[in-house]
């Protein structure tokens, strides 16, 4: 009994392993950080516009594949000047297909969100990234293996979007590679505006076509550019004091700087003094 007793007891005081921190929650040094950065003008009459910068910070160790796919598209300037062509409130934007641009004025041509880079990339999957507010993931076809260029912005946990958390059962989710470090409220106020399945930013939505026109903003929300900032910094390295030296031993040493110059004087001295 009293064996027992001990073993509970050292239980209780022993620390339980602390688990890894999700990079979702904790940024990781040498990460890369991604500016995207966005423009909306509803024009004459419409609703407030916005510019500003959302920062991705992507999670190369955990997909690296899918990782080094985007920072390598986006050091083409593949990105830059494309819009998003699929909006969601309470869902997610969407941007990514490079034929989704405006040449002389916003249209909402049909085909656009059908198109990408043209290279598909495997699915990767990692039980730490999951799809909460703010996560940037891979958007893709029926095959798991068909994603290119195109992704897509959590607004709010989508966490339906998982692995594991799918209706069918050879579905394995969706690849998430980053999340929003900064810029939340710009990825809020896009996904709030007014879509052909939404015409006024509210709760009543028409019925979705799901392909074609299907939740295309009616007005441009404009990729400037995505580009590659640089990478989660180190914490900062302290300068060091200056070291002090002892008093008894500062002493010593004036005391033989003074006897060595006094010692040069006596020798020096001119003659008969």
């Amino acid at each position: 009994m009293r064996a027992v007793i001990s073993v509970l007891f050292l239980l209780i005081l022993t620390p339980a392993a602390a688990a890894e921190p999700s990079p979702m929650e904790t940024s990781f040094v040498g990460n890369p950080l991604v500016i995207i950065n966005i423009t909306y003008d509803p024009g004459p009459g419409g609703d407030d516009g916005f510019e500003g910068e959302i920062v991705l910070e992507l999670f190369l160790n955990w997909a690296p594949i899918t990782v080094s796919n985007f920072l390598g598209l986006v050091n083409q300037s593949f990105y830059d000047g494309i819009f998003s062509h699929r909006i969601i409130d309470d869902f997610v934007i969407q941007s990514g297909d490079p034929t989704c641009r405006a040449t002389v004025v916003y249209t909402p041509v049909p085909t656009c969100g059908e198109g990408g880079s043209g290279e598909t990339i495997p699915f990767e999957s990692n039980a730490n990234l999951t799809h909460v507010n703010g996560a940037i993931g891979m958007a893709r076809g029926a095959d798991p293996d068909s994603a290119e260029s195109q992704w897509y912005i959590c607004d709010e946990p989508q966490h339906q979007l998982d692995n594991g958390n799918r209706t069918l059962p050879d579905d394995p989710g969706y690849a998430v590679f980053g999340v929003v470090r900064e810029g939340l409220e710009l990825v809020r106020a896009a996904a709030a505006v007014p879509t052909t399945n939404n015409l006024d930013g509210g709760d009543e939505l028409l019925p979705r076509v799901g392909t074609g026109l299907g939740d295309r903003p009616l007005y441009e929300v404009h990729i400037n550019s995505v580009t590659l900032s640089g990478w989660v910094p180190g914490p900062a390295v302290p300068t060091p004091a200056p070291e002090r030296i002892p008093a008894a031993l500062l002493l010593t040493g004036t005391l033989a700087v003074a006897g060595a110059l006094g010692a040069m004087w006596w020798l020096r001295r001119p003659a008969g003094d």
